[in-house]
């Protein structure tokens, strides 16, 4: 049986990689996100907000495009925070998916781990808080020879391995 479209859904399977590697490139190029786009950002980031972020379906272009249009970090964010339903992880997710050499995701979990580190600026995701982390990640991802991008991902599962989250089958000590 032939499928329809069945490279669509593979793609799509991959929700992460399909925002990476397929959205973002087509919103860096074209200056702004189409609704579609933005929402299913949105989604893969928290799906809390779904009733709010429809609200945005006449805004997302014209408050998108000027978002990217800034030049000021700090602008930039509150721009995209005039989207409905969008706060500041929100926000850094949606310029993140498009310049992940440049940006990364704010979470509370990576803020969790610089405060372990201790390296906290705070777990009050505000714009002031962004600010800092963003330029944190940027010198550290520089430093290790990361994207800012892959550097909240290591942050994210570091988090999750001192939470517990590992395979429970792995012997103690062993390279499993």
């Amino acid at each position: 049986m032939k499928i329809p479209d069945i490279k669509k859904y593979i793609d799509l399977y991959g929700t992460e990689n399909y925002l990476f590697k397929i959205i973002g490139p087509k919103v860096k190029e074209r200056g702004y996100f189409l609704f579609e786009e933005f929402f299913e950002v949105c989604m893969w980031k928290s799906a809390r907000q779904k009733q709010r972020y429809i609200e945005n379906k006449d805004s997302v272009e014209r408050i998108s495009r000027n978002a990217f249009s800034e030049k000021d970090e700090k602008r930039k964010m509150e721009v995209l925070c005039q989207l409905k339903g969008v706060n500041v992880p929100m926000a850094s997710a949606l310029l993140t998916i498009v310049c992940p050499e440049s940006y990364a995701v704010i979470d509370i979990r990576c803020l969790e781990m610089l405060t372990e580190m201790k390296h906290g600026i705070g777990n009050n995701p505000s714009i002031e808080t962004w600010l800092k982390y963003l330029a944190k990640m940027r010198e550290w991802a520089k430093e290790n020879n990361v994207t800012p991008r892959e550097l909240d991902m290591a942050l994210y599962a570091k988090h999750k391995e001192t939470q517990g989250y590992r395979n429970l089958y792995k012997k103690p000590n062993s390279k499993m």
